[in-house]
């Protein structure tokens, strides 16, 4: 998996319950998809074993450079209201 600087020097040191192998399943299966304005890629994906919890992956435009990751709390919220795709 390809990474960023910033994914390297941020992201893994404040988020460090995010697990590499959860990455590679929302890229490979995630329940939403969005293109920011940036150009950048956001997938969203639940994470089951993280108590059915959202893991956001942002990619740079080619789709596949990891930039950032993190739990959507927002997102994981509409979900339970039914305002997005579980």
């Amino acid at each position: 998996m390809k990474t960023t600087p910033y994914f390297e020097a941020v992201v893994r040191l404040n988020h460090p319950e995010v697990q590499l192998e959860w990455i590679e399943r929302v890229l490979a299966n995630p329940v939403k998809t969005e293109v920011q304005v940036n150009g950048r890629i956001s997938y969203l994906g639940n994470i089951s074993e993280f108590g059915g919890r959202v893991l956001r992956v942002v990619t740079e435009s080619d789709g596949e450079t990891v930039h950032n990751a993190f739990f959507d709390r927002n997102f994981f919220k509409r979900q339970q209201r039914g305002e997005e795709p579980v």
